[in-house]
This record gives structure tokens, sequence and C-alpha cells, in this order.
């Protein structure tokens, strides 16, 4: 289904309106937050995700500041939020604390301590 452009909520850059993935910037949900969890649509403020229940903030791995986990990137430090999904057919980001690929399935082991080597 044909739809209009709309700008990437991440990099600006304009995408069909139906787009999972930004062409551009590679990120998934450019048209809206995503739960890491389930891949829900989030609104910055929620407590928790509608869908799965998962709590919204979180401890920064490298600052331990409380971080929305919406923007896949510490809010006060910066630092990127991810790990890279341990299949290397797959390969997608997924976030720091997740326990399986939300792309392929795959069980990631502990990303807590491959966030400490990506630094």
């Amino acid at each position: 289904m044909a739809t209009f452009n709309k700008p990437c909520i991440h990099c600006g850059a304009m995408i069909d309106g139906d787009s999972r993935v930004c062409p551009k910037c590679g990120v998934r949900g450019p048209l809206g937050i995503l739960c890491p969890n389930c891949l829900n649509t989030i609104k910055r403020g929620d407590v928790a995700c509608s869908s799965c229940g998962r709590a919204l903030m979180t401890g920064c791995p490298f600052c331990k500041a409380q971080t929305f986990v919406g923007v896949w990137k510490c809010e006060a430090c910066g630092k990127p939020l991810t790990i890279k999904c341990p299949d290397k057919r797959c390969g997608q980001p997924q976030f720091f604390e997740s326990t399986k690929c939300t792309v392929c399935g795959k069980p990631i082991k502990d990303g807590k301590k491959q966030i400490s080597k990506v630094k």
C-alpha cells in the first residue's frame, strides 16, 4: 500500500510512511519509539510498555544514570545502550538488557558483559 513519506525521528530523512527500518540511519522504528523487548510503540513518560509490561527506565551501564529505554542511548552520557546479536547472519543491534534477539530470536547470553567490551 502506498503511503506518504514521513521524516525519521532519529535522522530526519524522508522515508516511506510504512517503513519499519530507516534506510538512511538503519534504526528500527523510524516513525515512533519502540519497546526494546517487544517492539510495541511506546511514548516518553510512560512507566511501562503497554504490551509486555517492561519498565521503560533503566540504569546506564556506563554512568549509572536512569535513562529512557526507547532512545537506545544514555540521555546523560550519550553512550549507546546496544549490543550486537551474536548470530553472524543477523548481527542486528539489540538493547543491552535483552535476553533474545528481537529479529532472529537467538538467545543473548549476557548483554551487560558485551556492552562493557564495546566501550
